[in-house]
């Protein structure tokens, strides 16, 4: 059997599982009107896909589910299951047992296909039944309703019945699947062939763009390597112009520093030498007008000396022995009191010189002593000088150890969003300088950006040159951080305790967010004491830092102790610097004030060494007089002696108080003219060495000048050159996207850089280019290959149209031929199988068309016995039904079709059509399974096993099996 076996559940009135099997040819399923035998044949249509809900007698699909009744609730699935015997492939798959499956849910209203077991589409189940004769137009399943439906249709909607015998339909469903291909990939190919015709203008446009793009960055490329060449040599040959020409100004500076500073001691000594001239020459006038009226003086004491002389010699001459003698004595006193004044003056002179030799030892060893001090304050300001040398190298090169951040501050200008280091936008207040820089730590050498965009094209600029790493902080990626109220007043009460960090930090308003985010959270105290007290009432939940720079961490570690060199942050560097240049100066005003004391001591032993000169030739010119005068005085003592006149005392003549005032203006006059002689002396030396000085002077500003032109035009130089240099730096950053190292290491060329004609060259050729689109050579590849891709498509659709129409064609061939066998076929057959079924008459199938056969509509003309030939449409519902009937044997004998379900179409013929159509069925039944819905007798005589369809509980039904033979024989032996 073909149809081996149907379950159901749950559809329409089969509420319980139902399985029947069919195991004879002809099987009959009987039943009272209204108990659910239609709703097998419903069923069988239902699961070989079934999609009108008109067909299956309901408003909606899920009608067919079990609705409930009285005594039973209504179910949620409708299950049916077709077992199908595929032996001789009748059906369009592989296995020889065929298990059609159709499930739909209440609730979701949807539907399951499956074959086997295994879901599929409804498409799966329309082509395994293709071209069996059980397709839902043909007339294997047929009603009353069907049947009436066949005897009315059109012509054009009847042929469908006899294409399906013809075999045909499936290659109309691929016909029509093929047109709608068809349709579509002319439609694909209309749309395609537009977008290839706008790609092949773009292509053309794009091509000519590229070609014009890579003239472009080959221009580019090679002005980029000679240029970047030329940019490095020229930052080369700045770099050293400026390194040597730094080092000449240096020199420079040096020297007017040193001009400078002899300059103004040499101002400051003449304007006081000046001073002391004018001085000098005021007494040298005062001594002269002085010594004018000493030589005056002595004058006149010098006449009436020479008159006393005079006298004295005449009375020698012709005075008596008493009168000499008083003479003589006269003189010898004179000559004593010249004697006593020159011997007082030699003793004055001799303790003059051993004070003035004293006092000058005095004073070259204090000379010595601020010798001393000059050179050791000298050698401490030198000692400071290169310190603050030291921190100002280091201020200038903050990043020497951070190559990368380095890298990224030289090229600051051409990167966008690049601020600075934390350590120079955050500056600590004085005295908080080591604790603030230990709680930034490693972060002082951050780089402050704008956005994280900022920072990430920063890095690709460090990847890019190979300039080493650097951490970066986004100002948007900042979040405020502080110490809990608690732990604020806790703080509070312990000693030591100063604040946070945060507030012991100026900065710009823009990066309080900075200081707050690295500082907020972190407290400052005093000394570790106090931080390790803060700690512990903390919890250790804070990190706290000391003003010498030890820490506690959060958790309780402690870092702490001080290392040579320790401390030396960028923010403890300004400080020292500070303090380093403030000690300078105060060091250099000391050395001013020691250098001018030395000097003055240096004069003062320099006037005293002169007088201590003129004391020693004084001197010496006294000591022979002091001998003449001693001579003297011992040859009138002789002479008085000579006279042997008794000794007495005579009153002191007008001679000697003469003599006595001579003595005491000569010994002024002495006085005076040495002291004239020292002032001059001192005037002259004082006035040569002003004369020397001035020349000097003016040698001096004529150095200081020429010197200061030159320190000029240098600077004007390294301006020039860094300027130049600095412009090509950044063009090297900016259009080269390169460190000057990353250049000259990997792209510098020594014969490119002389090239600098090819580069105008280059950018006049460049220039000459216009706009340019750089993008164009990967768009132009891009649409290239999208036109190559499209037109291959395009090809591809065109041949596929190609195919199509071929397929078509072929697939038109084919079914006029198999339809117009089969038409011929059938109509062979229909004259027999109408005679037998009406008991004579003619039967013929018409065409409509017949030029037209794949289009053309089917009529039937018949003439039953002792009729006129008519039209189907014009009899009786018994004749349609038998009409019918007979145009399905003659498909049945013109095509074999292995399984027909009849549902009550003999319901209209009379006994005697229903017996002649029952033996009918009965002959065919060798070749084909026959399913027959019935409340006929004749029919029910010809079955082999007959199934009652009752409905014990109303609204539920159910089955009985009755085999037709074994009936029979039972009757046969109750009546025996």
């Amino acid at each position: 059997m073909f149809l081996k076996k149907i379950e159901m559940q749950g559809f329409k009135s089969f509420a319980d599982r139902v399985v029947i099997n069919f195991e004879d040819p002809v099987t009959g399923i009987v039943g009272p009107n209204g108990c659910g035998k239609s709703n097998i044949s419903d069923a069988i249509r239902w699961v070989l896909g079934e999609q009108s809900v008109k067909s299956m007698r309901g408003s909606s699909m899920t009608d067919v589910i079990f609705n409930g009744s009285e005594t039973r609730r209504k179910v949620n699935l409708a299950e049916v299951t077709l077992v199908f015997d595929n032996t001789y492939k009748a059906l369009n798959s592989e296995y020889e047992e065929v298990e059609v499956t159709r499930r739909l849910y209440r609730d979701t209203r949807e539907s399951e296909y499956l074959i086997n077991k295994v879901p599929c589409r409804l498409r799966d189940i329309h082509d395994l039944v293709l071209d069996t004769g059980l397709g839902r137009d043909s007339l294997s399943i047929i009603s009353q309703g069907t049947i009436s439906y066949f005897a009315e249709a059109k012509p054009i909607e009847r042929r469908v019945i006899f294409e399906e015998a013809a075999g045909v339909s499936k290659y109309k469903k691929r016909k029509i699947e093929s047109i709608n291909k068809l349709e579509r990939t002319k439609e694909n190919v209309d749309r395609m062939q537009d977008i290839v015709d706008e790609i092949s203008r773009q292509v053309n446009s794009l091509k000519r763009a590229a070609k014009k793009a890579e003239l472009y960055r080959d221009k580019k490329a090679m002005l980029e390597a000679i240029e970047v060449s030329v940019l490095c040599h020229d930052i080369k040959l700045c770099s050293d112009a400026i390194e040597a020409t730094q080092s000449g100004l240096y020199d420079l500076e040096s020297k007017i520093a040193g001009l400078e500073t002899n300059i103004g001691v040499y101002d400051h000594d003449i304007n006081e030498k000046r001073s002391v001239i004018f001085k000098i020459d005021q007494d040298i006038v005062k001594y002269q007008e002085k010594m004018m009226e000493m030589v005056r003086e002595i004058g006149n004491l010098e006449t009436r000396k020479i008159e006393i002389e005079e006298r004295r010699k005449y009375t020698l001459e012709v005075g008596d022995q008493q009168a000499k003698a008083m003479e003589l004595r006269a003189q010898l006193q004179e000559s004593k009191t010249e004697y006593d004044d020159r011997l007082k003056r030699h003793h004055e002179l001799s303790a003059e010189v051993e004070l003035l030799v004293q006092s000058n030892y005095d004073a070259n060893r204090e000379s010595a002593e601020r010798n001393q001090r000059v050179n050791s304050l000298h050698s401490h300001i030198n000692q400071a000088q290169n310190r603050l040398d030291l921190v100002n190298h280091r201020l200038e090169r903050p990043y020497e150890s951070q190559a990368g951040v380095q890298a990224v501050m030289n090229n600051k200008n051409s990167l966008f969003g690049i601020h600075d280091v934390v350590g120079s936008v955050l500056l600590a207040k004085e005295g908080y300088e080591v604790a603030i820089s230990t709680a930034l730590s490693g972060s002082l050498m951050h780089v402050v950006t704008e956005n994280d965009k900022a920072a990430v094209n920063a890095i690709n600029f460090l990847k890019k040159n190979y300039s080493g790493r650097a951490t970066f902080i986004p100002l948007t990626s900042c979040r405020n951080r502080f110490v809990s109220d608690d732990a604020q007043t806790v703080a509070n009460h312990v000693d030591g305790y100063l604040g946070i960090a945060s507030d012991f930090v100026e900065n710009d308003e823009a990066y309080d967010i900075l200081n707050k985010s690295l500082l907020g959270n972190v407290c400052v105290v005093s000394n570790i004491e106090a931080a390790n007290t803060l700690a512990k009432r903390l919890n250790h939940q804070v990190k706290i830092v000391t003003l010498d720079g030890d820490v506690i961490h959060r958790g309780g570690t402690m870092t702490g102790g001080k290392a040579k060199g320790s401390g030396q942050s960028m923010l403890t560097l300004k400080k020292d610097k500070s303090q380093l240049e403030t000690e300078i100066t105060l060091k250099k005003d000391e050395l001013i004030l020691a250098e001018n004391q030395r000097n003055e001591l240096e004069t003062k032993i320099k006037d005293s060494n002169e007088v201590l000169m003129q004391r020693r030739i004084a001197l010496a010119q006294l000591e022979p007089l002091l001998d003449v005068k001693k001579a003297k005085y011992d040859r009138l003592k002789a002479d008085l002696e000579e006279l042997n006149l008794d000794d007495h005392e005579d009153e002191v003549s007008v001679g000697e108080d003469v003599v006595s005032q001579l003595n005491r203006i000569y010994m002024e006059r002495d006085e005076l003219t040495s002291n004239l002689s020292l002032m001059r002396e001192k005037r002259l030396n004082l006035g040569n060495e002003v004369q020397r000085k001035e020349m000097s002077l003016r040698q001096y500003r004529s150095e200081l000048n020429e010197y200061t032109q030159k320190l000029h035009q240098g600077s004007l130089e390294i301006t020039k050159s860094r300027t130049k240099m600095e412009t090509g730096l950044e063009r090297l950053s900016s259009e080269y996207q390169m460190t000057f190292d990353y250049a000259m290491e990997n792209v510098y060329d020594e014969d490119s850089a002389l090239s600098r004609e090819e580069v105008m060259k280059l950018r006049s050729d460049i220039g000459a280019l216009g706009n340019v689109n750089l993008e164009a050579p990967e768009e132009y590849k891009e649409a290239s290959e999208r036109y190559e891709f499209l037109s291959k498509q395009l090809a591809e659709l065109v041949e596929a149209r190609d195919k199509l129409l071929q397929v078509i064609e072929d697939m038109d061939q084919i079914m006029v031929k198999q339809f117009k066998e089969m038409f011929d076929r059938i109509n062979e057959e229909l004259p027999e199988v109408f005679g037998a079924l009406f008991g004579g008459g003619k039967a013929r199938l018409v065409l409509e068309d017949e030029n037209d056969l794949l289009n053309t509509g089917i009529d039937i003309d018949v003439q039953p016995p002792g009729k006129s030939v008519q039209n189907i449409r014009l009899f009786s519902g018994g004749e349609k039904s038998l009409i019918a009937i007979s145009v399905l044997f003659a498909i049945l004998k013109a095509r074999h079709v292995p399984l027909c379900i009849f549902d009550e179409v003999e319901a209209a013929l009379d006994q005697a059509n229903v017996e002649r159509l029952a033996n009918y069925i009965k002959n065919f039944s060798d070749d084909t399974q026959f399913i027959v819905i019935t409340h006929r007798p004749g029919t029910m005589s010809q079955c082999d096993v007959l199934y009652g369809v009752t409905m014990p509980n109303k609204g539920v039904s159910s089955m009985l099996r009755v085999k037709l033979d074994e009936a029979i024989e039972l009757k046969d032996k109750e009546e025996a």
